[in-house]
């Protein structure tokens, strides 16, 4: 089935298309004088291509030896990406891949500072940048800097000090209306957060646009 009509389905509610289940991922927001690190993902990547992330991946079996697994999840492939070491890191966000894709993560968002500028040591990435957060929403606005919705949000939180005290966090699911605007509820009681608003452009899969 492809996405077109994965989406047809979930706005028909016919049962057609049944989402497969999040896998749990984390990622790390790091933070080096006001400046947060982004990596430009290789074409060859199955998930996200072309995009800027942070650093970050899937839950590892090694992870589930740490008392907090998506930490350590978020710690290790910082260091695999990035050869940077987080010692202390404080959960800000989480996102849920939209359900009308076929590879789908719950991924937890942490965030920690650092004085290191790192280097790129992995192959899923050929490009890392620091830059500021405004920096970055402007270039992504303007085309160049293509990035996938939870990313572009964290990056608008930071730049307004949503994450100075993030307080609880839910899991945030998109999901796209029959009038073709977005809303987001809370994946785990159903409550709606947010409605009518500005939601993801792209596919998290392929980076395909989204209709």
């Amino acid at each position: 089935m492809d996405r077109q009509a994965r989406l047809a389905s979930l706005l028909a509610g016919d049962g057609l298309w049944e989402p497969p289940p999040a896998e749990p991922a984390s990622t790390m927001v790091l933070l080096r004088a006001g400046e947060v690190l982004l990596l430009r993902r290789v074409a060859s990547m199955k998930f996200a291509p072309h995009m800027h992330v942070f650093p970050g991946g899937r839950l590892d079996a090694a992870d589930l030896t740490d008392p907090d697994p998506l930490q350590a999840c978020a710690r290790r492939e910082t260091w695999e990406e990035v050869s940077i070491s987080v010692d202390s890191c404080t959960l800000i966000d989480r996102w849920i891949t939209p359900e009308l894709e076929e590879r789908r993560y719950d991924v937890s968002f942490y965030l920690a500072t650092t004085g290191d500028a790192g280097r790129l040591s992995t192959t899923e990435a050929d490009v890392m940048r620091w830059l500021l957060p405004s920096n970055a929403l402007e270039l992504h606005a303007q085309g160049e800097l293509p990035m996938l919705r939870p990313t572009s949000a964290v990056l608008e939180g930071l730049h307004a000090g949503a994450y100075d005290d993030p307080g609880r966090v839910v899991p945030k699911l998109p999901r796209l209306r029959h009038d073709g605007t977005w809303e987001v509820i809370d994946a785990e009681s159903g409550q709606l957060l947010a409605e009518g608003i500005e939601g993801p452009t792209r596919a998290e899969t392929d980076g395909g646009l989204l209709p």
